[in-house]
This record gives structure tokens, sequence and C-alpha cells, in this order.
């Protein structure tokens, strides 16, 4: 019992001396600058999707606002509306998605220096940046499609006979759980390939579990906080839902950024 004790005890210094470091202090700000850049054309990117699934845009603003803060739901639904689907234009699409990968460039930029490699050529970085971007892409599709659509599935499946009210209950019960996963294997892949250095899957495996869980936990209690507690607009004015959005950005980024350097520390102190 003791060890244990003192292994928890050594761990919270540990995470407190990681918090404390320059790079902390650095990235978190950078990556979350490049991050409100990308909210435009990535909205673009999104709108065009929905509109060549023939989806309806209920199906995103419903997500945003159930999901997300509401002063970030605010500012984020009013960036979609402003986006029209357009044609399907390939230079329209390289431009968005150029644009949109600002913030996984600037992601590849930080990992690199945390893991102290070499910074590659601008070319290769853009073209993994945007793979990067594509993984997050889909994995936005993906967590609308399942949280939006699954009712609808459903509800499809009830006409279909008896088997509704299991497949309704399964639906229920696995879907958050899922989602969780999805995310937790996004962010171990983008944790794996974004340094420009190679690195064991298996050595980011608590850094991506506690990103997942932290970005959860905090964009639900921070919905909860700015929604019923603080009083941005005293302050800010119309302003308000802008620094709302700011500053939840701001603590995802953090949290990502303490999460790598968890797997670094922790890759680090293995190979000595």
């Amino acid at each position: 019992m003791k060890k244990k004790s003192e292994k928890i005890k050594g761990s919270i210094r540990q995470n407190i001396a990681l918090m404390n470091t320059p790079l902390m202090s650095i990235l978190p700000g950078q990556i979350s600058f490049f991050v409100i850049l990308s909210i435009i054309p990535l909205a673009s990117i999104l709108v065009m999707i929905v509109s060549k699934l023939s989806l309806s845009f209920d199906s995103i603003s419903t997500f945003i606002t159930h999901y997300l803060p509401s002063g970030v739901a605010d500012v984020l639904l009013s960036i979609f509306e402003q986006q029209q689907a357009g044609v399907f234009d390939v230079v329209f699409i390289i431009t968005a998605l150029y644009l949109a990968a600002k913030a996984t460039h600037s992601v590849i930029v930080a990992s690199t220096q945390i893991y102290n490699g070499k910074q590659r050529d601008f070319l290769r970085t853009r073209i993994k940046a945007i793979l990067i971007l594509i993984i997050l892409i889909i994995l936005a599709v993906s967590v609308v499609g399942i949280l939006y659509f699954g009712n609808r599935i459903i509800n499809y499946l009830s006409e279909v006979g008896g088997i509704y009210p299991f497949a309704y209950w399964v639906y229920k019960i696995l879907r958050w759980p899922f989602v969780i996963f999805m995310i937790f294997i996004t962010i171990k892949v983008v944790y794996t390939i974004a340094p420009n250095v190679n690195i064991p899957s298996s050595s980011v495996n608590k850094g991506a579990l506690l990103t997942t869980v932290v970005w959860g936990v905090s964009t639900y209690a921070y919905s909860f906080y700015a929604t019923n507690i603080a009083n941005y607009t005293k302050f800010y004015g119309n302003l308000s839902n802008l620094i709302i959005l700011m500053i939840w950005i701001y603590w995802l980024c953090y949290i990502f950024v303490f999460g790598m350097t968890i797997n670094e520390y922790r890759l680090t102190n293995k190979k000595e």
C-alpha cells in the first residue's frame, strides 16, 4: 500500500514537472492559434462533404448544439451557416485542405520538437499534415454519423420486425464507448505519425488515453461552467462567444501537447 502511494505521488510530481516545462508554455498556444485559423476552411470542407452525401446540415448543427459549450456552438454554427456547399471543384478542395492543414502542420512541428527530431522539407511535411487532417475529418464525420444517424437507423430497423428493442438498447449502451474508442484510436494514430521520428505505437497509449478522457470530461465541465456560472458577456460583451471558443480550443491543445509530452518522457526513460 505504501509503495503504491509513493508511486502515485511520484507520478503526480512527474506530471507537474512536465507541465512546467518551457514547451508546455509555448506549443499549446501555437497549435491553438492555427486551429482557430483553420476553422473556416475546415467548415467549408465539412459542408461540402455533407452536401455531397445528401445529408442535412441539421445533423451537424444538432451535434454541435448538444455536445459543445454554448458559446463554442454559437460561433461554430454561425461559421457553418455562412459556408456554401459550392461546386465539387478540385482547386477548391486542394486550397481548403491546404489552409485547414495549417493546424495539423503545427502539430507535426510541435511533436517533432518535443521528440527532438529534425524538421523535414516543406512538401513532405505538408503532405503529412493533409493526411492527418483527412484522418480527423473522417473521425468528425463518423462521430456525427454515429450519434445523430444512429437513432434513424434504429427507427428503420423497427420497421423490420422484432429486433428493434434489442438493437435499440445495444445502440444506447455501446454508442458512447464506441465513439470514445474511435477518438482514442485517432489520437493514438496522430501521436504516432505526427513526429518526424520513428516511435513505437505502443509508447503513445498512456498519453492518448489521458487526452481522450480529459477532452471528454473537461468539455462537459467547461460547457456547464460557461453556460451556468461564468459571465463572459459582462467583461467581453459581443466577443464573449469568441473568448469561450478560444479558451476551449487552447485547453484542448494544452491537453493534447501534455499527452504527447508524457509519451516522450516515458519513451525516453524506457530507453535509458
